[in-house]
């Protein structure tokens, strides 16, 4: 009876290591998704940008989420890229200072656009199950920007809302706040979760892409404490911006090497040019690629081709 026992404490982590592998393999890697929805037709993470991209024959997507509870005391979320809606609204305020989605001011990032109306959460994973009852296989990236008092709590949501829905093989979540991929870990730990790597556009220089700030822990004062204190906090998967990937190809293989990320991802910075030769060669050694409508365009014509899936 004990050898039999044995046998099956030696098979557990063996099974757990497939399941985890068979995960991330769903996921159909190298990928390339929509940076916001397709913003060249409608506002940034609206509905009208969403669905364009999902018609599109790359049908994958990068979203910002962050955290909204309604009149009614549910939480429902909202995709904005930041909480306050100053840059999007060009108002004053937080998001979590009005609970009826219906009644906030409307998307204004582009005034080459219509205003759009935000979406929730809740609206985001009905319109992709629906994609997947058509048998569309898609990626969604869940770039989580709660910095708020709900972050961790807003985390678990998401967590339960992706077992909800089953959507363990279709969504991976990343945040620059360890308060968002906690709360997802704490409720589904089989979800797939990381960070953006730091770059040197911001205040954050002085710290170097083999970072991020999911590895800075125990400091409030992050933009003046963080590189006193860096751990390195476990990371399923990483977000470099391109043009530090573009300045340090080798980059890709300290995480994977060294920091054992499962896949590394690419998001696009400078949106108004198209890749090069030479860069988009660089591209092929990434897994997951967030592209903007200028440089998506190449991709696009490739598969029209037949020379890309």
């Amino acid at each position: 009876m004990t050898k039999h026992r044995n046998r099956g404490w030696l098979f557990l982590p063996m099974l757990i290591i497939a399941m985890i592998q068979a995960s991330v393999m769903a996921f159909e890697f190298p990928a390339v998704g929509w940076h916001r929805g397709d913003v060249s037709f409608a506002q940034e993470n609206s509905k009208r940008a969403i669905l364009k991209s999902l018609e599109s024959p790359m049908p994958h997507i990068e979203v910002d989420i962050i955290d909204f509870i309604d009149s009614n005391g549910t939480r429902v979320g909202l995709l904005a890229h930041e909480t306050k809606m100053a840059r999007t609204t060009g108002q004053k305020g937080r998001f979590d200072q009005h609970h009826v989605v219906s009644q906030l001011p409307h998307n204004i990032v582009d005034p080459t656009h219509t205003p759009d109306p935000f979406m929730t959460v809740i609206e985001l994973f009905d319109i992709i199950q629906a994609q997947k009852k058509l048998g569309i296989n898609l990626i969604v990236s869940l770039d989580m920007k709660e910095d708020g008092k709900t972050g961790e709590a807003f985390g678990q949501w998401i967590g339960t809302l992706i077992q909800k829905y089953q959507f363990q093989d279709t969504m991976f979540t990343s945040s620059l706040y360890k308060s968002n991929i906690v709360g997802v870990e704490s409720t589904c730990p089989e979800c797939l979760t990381g960070g953006q790597v730091f770059q040197d556009h911001f205040a954050l220089k002085y710290l170097d892409p083999h970072y991020t700030s999911l590895d800075i822990s125990g400091c409030n004062w992050t933009f003046f404490l963080g590189f006193l204190c860096k751990e390195n906090f476990t990371h399923d998967l990483v977000i470099l911006q391109d043009d530090v990937f573009f300045t340090d190809p080798a980059i890709i293989d300290f995480w994977k090497a060294q920091r054992q990320v499962k896949f590394v991802g690419v998001f696009v910075y400078n949106k108004d040019r198209p890749y090069t030769h030479q860069e988009k060669a660089l591209l092929e050694k990434v897994d997951w690629i967030e592209l903007d409508k200028v440089q998506m365009t190449p991709y696009l014509d490739d598969i029209r081709e037949g020379g890309l899936h």
